[in-house]
């Protein structure tokens, strides 16, 4: 629709009115645009997968009754051996994210007695339920005891005590030396 359409129409009609209306139309368009773009592309999709089953069914017509089996029958054990494989690493992550989560709450002496302990939890594969390792608490006591010196001691809430060491004590001249010295004069007022 065009300005004028409406225009010619109604010649009285208010600018923004007039405005409000084109706006409105727009919207519609714009709307069956996207519809038709859509529907467009699902029957071009639609058509290339047409053509594909008819050049496949041509392909069966060379193939005979045994070897459909048989192509059949290596899909299968293909798809099979796929899902298997993506359920394995599925299962995997899963488990690894469980181990993560669960070591880090724990406070290990060092970065090699963490990957340790995640080594030996990873190898034990505890059970997992909702995201959660069945038996863990088990474990960490048995690796507490097993090696002690793995886990770093539990903070009681008291800060470490601050030891300073001794000083070697008296004025070395400061800043003052530095100037005397930068201008050649000696470096303690005592040599004066």
């Amino acid at each position: 629709m065009k300005r004028e359409f409406i225009t010619n129409l109604l010649p009285d009609i208010d600018k923004a009115v007039l405005d409000q209306i084109m706006a409105e139309h727009g919207k519609d368009i714009e709307g069956q645009k996207k519809l038709v773009a859509s529907l467009t592309t699902e029957r071009d999709t639609l058509h290339t997968q047409l053509e594909q089953a008819g050049e496949t069914i041509k392909g069966f017509e060379k193939l005979d009754v045994d070897g459909i089996k048989i192509k059949a029958a290596e899909w299968e054990t293909k798809y099979n051996t796929d899902t298997q494989a993506l359920k394995d690493q599925l299962a995997a992550k899963e488990y690894e994210y469980s181990v993560n989560g669960a070591v880090a709450g724990l406070k290990f002496t060092s970065e090699s007695a963490r990957k340790a302990f995640v080594a030996d939890l990873t190898g034990k594969k505890l059970p997992v339920q909702e995201g959660k390792l069945l038996g863990l608490e088990d474990f960490v006591k048995g690796y507490k005891e097993s090696d002690p010196n793995a886990f770093a001691p539990e903070d009681d809430g008291e800060p470490a005590p601050h030891v300073v060491s001794k000083t070697s004590g008296g004025n070395t001249g400061g800043a003052g030396a530095v100037l005397r010295a930068a201008f050649g004069l000696p470096t303690s007022e005592k040599e004066l």
